[in-house]
């Protein structure tokens, strides 16, 4: 072992970075790793599972989906908790605000194209997966969704939950779509920060599965386009290059082999499920005593939701 290092510490996870090198028969190797553990203290979530995350990459890399390879150590006995390690995937992570992404923004309008579109086939891949590859993935139809997230609201704000995120996920129950799409396996945070591409704008590595379930694909999709909504508000610009909302379901639908169904429902709670895991990052800060990223209650977000039901 060479080098560990940690990067400043998330909430849902902890990574640590290894410089391991080793002697061979064939001469001295060297590997750079990337380990992740269940965060060392209750962070965004209530229980931290890597079970399924690496059930779900297994399965998802069985249909084509480039992940990172990671294997599973449940053995405390190692680091003192499961951690699953993997190879560190060279190439280019875009920033948290595409439009201002430094690589992205280096490519002509076509390429920055070609990268979105390329990340939408790898989602498109992933819902082909078999679910059935990954048991310990938690299955939830739209009911439990909503009481999943019921409850997280409740939990995440120590029974305090903001009134306009309980408003609005009551507004999403009282108008639950009837019928439901056959679930698949998802992705959870579908994010371009959350994967890596290579030179040419290809995938090589679809990262951070922490919220991984099975469910209705329009989940996935929805999460995509509600952030790109925000994102579009809040900011004022788009990408160049990258599709508009109605293009971006046209051509998953033209991926997926189905159309989209309900997508202004699967929206309005994508942006109660994010809007709920940033006011728990807050939570945690505020108990900490560290400056908030974003207000509890005067969020912005919240003002894009609640104009949403009306």
């Amino acid at each position: 072992m060479e080098e560990l290092s940690r990067p400043d510490a998330g909430y849902s996870s902890e990574t640590i970075m290894a410089e391991v090198s080793w002697s061979a028969t064939d001469g001295p190797r060297h590997s750079s790793l990337v380990l992740r553990m269940a965060p060392p203290a209750i962070g965004t979530f209530a229980a931290y599972d890597l079970v399924p995350q690496w059930q779900a990459q297994t399965a998802a890399s069985a249909v084509g989906v480039p992940v990172a390879d990671p294997v599973l150590e449940t053995d405390g006995a190692w680091l003192g908790a499961p951690f699953i390690v993997m190879p560190r995937v060279e190439g280019h992570i875009v920033g948290a605000l595409a439009h201002r992404d430094r690589w992205l923004g280096g490519l002509d309008t076509d390429r920055r194209a070609r990268v979105f579109d390329a990340f939408l086939a790898a989602l498109a891949t992933i819902h082909r997966a078999d679910p059935r590859a990954a048991p310990a993935v938690p299955r939830r139809d739209n009911a439990a969704e909503l009481d999943f997230w019921e409850e997280y609201l409740s939990w995440s704000t120590h029974g305090r939950p903001v009134p306009a995120l309980a408003g609005a996920l009551a507004w999403c129950r009282a108008h639950r779509p009837i019928d439901e799409p056959d679930p698949v396996l998802l992705w959870g945070d579908v994010r371009l920060e959350n994967a890596v591409f290579d030179d040419d704008g290809e995938p090589v590595a679809v990262l951070d599965w922490d919220m991984t379930s099975v469910g209705a694909a329009e989940h996935d999709l929805a999460w995509l386009t509600s952030l790109d909504f925000t994102m579009h508000e809040l900011f004022g610009t788009r990408t160049d290059g990258f599709p508009d909302r109605d293009r971006t379901v046209a051509r998953f639908e033209e991926l997926g082999g189905r159309p989209i169904r309900d997508l202004d429902w699967y929206e309005t709670l994508a942006m109660v499920r994010s809007t709920a895991v940033m006011t728990r990052i807050s939570v945690l800060r505020r108990d900490t005593g560290q400056p908030l990223m974003l207000p509890i209650e005067d969020n912005p977000i919240l003002d894009l939701l609640t104009a949403r039901l009306t």
